[in-house]
């Protein structure tokens, strides 16, 4: 029988034995190094991160064009146009987008023009259709006077030569797509996606679709952080459900090792006669079993096997979301070689206390919602580690600081957002 045995003291942790949370996510990201890059097609580059920079090298527009539906006009013909006494010009053709034009204004004479259409030479503005008039298919008259530009797009207004267009470091959005576009950039440099084997390890789990047999539970674990991985931006590959043993999970780890950037592993943390997870990454690499000053998800792994780091998350399912969020997202986006990867956070006033033990950060799921130029944070419910529908319905994590044991209602407390 395996022995199992405490230390015969008051309290099951001390704060001499903690470590603060902010300690171990740097010894995580110390583990964490940026993947080499790749080259892509531009549309498969979208949500990751540029590796280099890159430069317009035209200018956009390449010539001028009209902004507006309307006529082409030399701005000093109108001049001394107004509601009493109209300018008439001759309108010597039409000017449409895409086509190159001949057509050339002289003085006392426009042309028709639409959006998009290169200005004809003679002309330095356009006039709106809407604001003119005609007495027939060849004059327009002219009811005010119109400055030299107007309505026009002139070459480089947009883009320049050697202008910036996305800096390294930068995440590609459709927004970024459409400007490398535009300046007819067609391949990008990108750091990959991580690719992050998740384990979910414990004698006690079957399958979310299996019927649970006396003692057993369903894993959720292992579904929910395959789609934390995919929502962060990794590419999620999963060992599936591995049992405490020690043959078992050395298997998982070999055969993950060759497609894997990162491991991301729940269960086997505590002091159970069963957790075994802190020697196996040992026997395989190195590894750190530390205590963090925070609820829930104090007992936390980090690791290295075959210079593939670790992070190894608390079994309890709440333990395992908020330890994620903390520890294991931001080392997913340090991966990708994103710099914010810290959650945005907001201010909010407490409408129900908020508690937290001594000498731990307290994570609090909460709802958020807008009370004029406030947010409110209310609790999900129970908060215990084991109730997994406080976080379904969590907008964010309500963070209790480690002087503090209480939040009153009234109070302000400072909320990490669940979405970006």
């Amino acid at each position: 029988m395996t022995t199992f045995e405490g230390l015969g003291r008051d309290e099951v942790v001390t704060s001499d034995e903690m470590i603060s949370v902010e300690d171990h996510l740097a010894g995580i990201l110390e583990l964490v190094h940026t993947a080499e890059p790749i080259d892509l097609r531009l549309v498969d580059a979208l949500g990751l991160v540029i590796a280099e920079d890159v430069a317009s090298e035209v200018s956009i527009p390449a010539f001028p064009n009209s902004a507006m539906d309307g006529y082409a006009v030399s701005s000093a013909d109108l001049a001394s146009a107004s509601h009493e006494v109209p300018v008439t010009l001759r309108i010597v053709g039409e000017i449409v987008a895409g086509e190159a034009t001949p057509v050339e204004v002289a003085p006392g004479s426009g042309a028709r023009i639409m959006t998009g259409a290169p200005l004809p030479v003679g002309a330095d503005a356009v006039v709106p259709v809407e604001v003119t008039s005609s007495s027939g298919p060849g004059d327009a008259t002219f009811r005010a006077p119109i400055e030299r530009g107007r309505h026009v797009r002139w070459p480089g207004e947009d883009l320049k030569p050697g202008q910036p267009l996305v800096a390294r470091g930068r995440r590609v959005t459709p927004a970024e797509i459409a400007v490398l576009a535009t300046a007819g950039v067609t391949r990008v440099t990108c750091v990959p996606p991580p690719r992050v084997v998740t384990i979910s390890s414990g004698n006690e789990l079957v399958r979310a679709e299996s019927q649970p047999g006396p003692g057993q539970i369903r894993d959720s674990n292992g579904p929910m952080l395959t789609t934390m991985v995919r929502a962060a931006g990794g590419l999620p590959f999963s060992a599936g459900i591995v049992p405490d043993d020690r043959r078992e999970l050395i298997h998982a780890f070999d055969t993950n090792s060759g497609h894997a950037d990162l491991f991301v592993c729940t269960g086997g943390a505590s002091a159970g006669t069963l957790d075994l997870m802190p020697e196996v990454i040992a026997a395989l690499g190195e590894v750190w079993k530390v205590k963090v000053a925070m609820q829930p998800g104090m007992p936390q792994i980090r690791g290295r096997i075959g210079g593939v780091p670790v992070v190894g998350l608390p079994g309890n399912p709440v333990s395992a979301f908020v330890s994620f969020e903390v520890f294991a997202r931001p080392a997913i986006r340090r991966l990708q070689g994103r710099r914010d990867v810290a959650r945005p956070t907001v201010t909010a006033t407490v409408t129900e206390a908020l508690r937290a033990p001594v000498d731990k950060r307290g994570y609090s799921r909460v709802r958020l919602r807008r009370d004029g130029a406030r947010w409110l944070a209310t609790p999900t419910g129970p908060q215990g580690s084991h109730v997994t529908s406080s976080i379904s319905a969590a907008d964010g994590l309500a963070i209790v600081p480690e002087h503090l044991t209480e939040i009153p209602v009234g109070e302000m407390v400072t909320v990490q957002l669940l979405l970006d």
